[in-house]
């Protein structure tokens, strides 16, 4: 490709990958969301991303919270906390979201919020909301508990998000928090098994890429949306590992979701995971063979006389 501005912008677009476009958005937007389904990454992103801080800017530049379902605005932006000089009193305490603000006043850092959607984030952030979006860093605020004490968001605070979509989708997240976030997409990446060095790149002489990508067909076939796919995460096997961990993976790791997916439904199951489901939706666990596997790949029909308990040699041994 000639070495022109336009070849050069189609390069960096080929290189963009989940880490390099969430570290660009920081920089220029201060809060971003990481979302996908189950197993695409989403994590490990995140920590890439924190790692790259750490070496930029210091271990202490980067703090980690993670919510669910009972995290509090008490925990996330300031609440009462047994005094821990005399317990039987209670003082006012900042929770990591001010504690991260402090932080940031003597630099850049980084609050990583895992599973951001699993708690109820309007109640989390409370008036915060407003404070965290860019054009308001800076600004002085009061809180309820204190008054007459003036706190701000500072500019050099930074936030990014993950968010499991299965969970929840972007369009049932609260308003306020989609327009104060960019959000990154971390869909199923085939190219994963290769680029991953540490994982198989085939078992049994299949394209593990290209059996995710067969396994997301399929669920698409089924109705379920983008939302809800498997990732390779789920599908991953360490490279020193025997083959047979492929069927662990499927038994173990894939059919829950896609159980999960379509509720438990014997028929939509047995046409997304064939050989794997037994008729009244359950787990197989003898059905599945090579064989078998190889026909989910486009391209290739289930070879005739093939039983849902016949078995090769390599499934027999898995």
């Amino acid at each position: 490709m000639p070495d022109t501005p336009a070849a050069t912008a189609v390069a960096a677009l080929v290189m963009d990958t989940p880490v390099t476009v969430a570290t660009r958005l920081l920089t220029r937007h201060e809060n971003v969301v990481l979302y996908g389904p189950p197993g695409t990454g989403k994590s490990r992103a995140a920590k890439l991303v924190a790692d790259g801080w750490r070496i930029e800017y210091g271990d202490d530049s980067v703090i980690n919270t993670t919510f669910h379902p009972s995290y509090s605005y008490e925990d996330f932006v300031e609440g009462f906390r047994p005094d821990p000089e005399d317990p039987s009193k209670f003082r006012l305490t900042d929770g990591v979201l001010f504690k991260a603000a402090d932080r940031a006043k003597a630099g850049p850092t980084l609050l990583v919020i895992d599973e951001i959607n699993r708690a109820d984030v309007a109640k989390v952030f409370g008036e915060l909301i407003t404070y965290i979006e860019a054009d308001k860093r800076d600004t002085d605020f009061t809180t309820a508990q204190r008054p007459d004490e003036p706190r701000d968001i500072p500019s050099e605070l930074y936030v990014i998000g993950t968010m499991n979509t299965a969970d929840k989708s972007i369009s049932l997240l609260d308003v306020a928090l989609r327009r104060r976030f960019k959000f990154v997409e971390c869909p199923p990446d085939p190219t994963a098994f290769v680029t991953a060095t540490e994982w198989k790149a085939s078992a049994f002489g299949i394209d593990l890429g290209d059996l995710l990508t067969a396994i997301n067909d399929a669920l698409l076939r089924a109705d379920i949306g983008r939302d809800r796919l498997v990732g390779q995460a789920l599908l991953s096997i360490d490279s020193a590992a025997d083959d047979s961990d492929l069927f662990d993976r499927l038994r173990y790791d894939v059919y829950p979701l896609v159980e999960e997916y379509l509720f438990g439904d014997a028929a939509r199951m047995a046409d997304v995971l064939p050989g794997l489901v037994d008729q009244h939706g359950g787990l197989d666990p003898q059905g599945l063979t090579v064989e078998i596997l190889r026909s989910w790949l486009p391209g290739r029909v289930e070879s005739p006389g093939i039983e849902a308990d016949s078995h090769d040699d390599v499934a027999s041994d898995a």
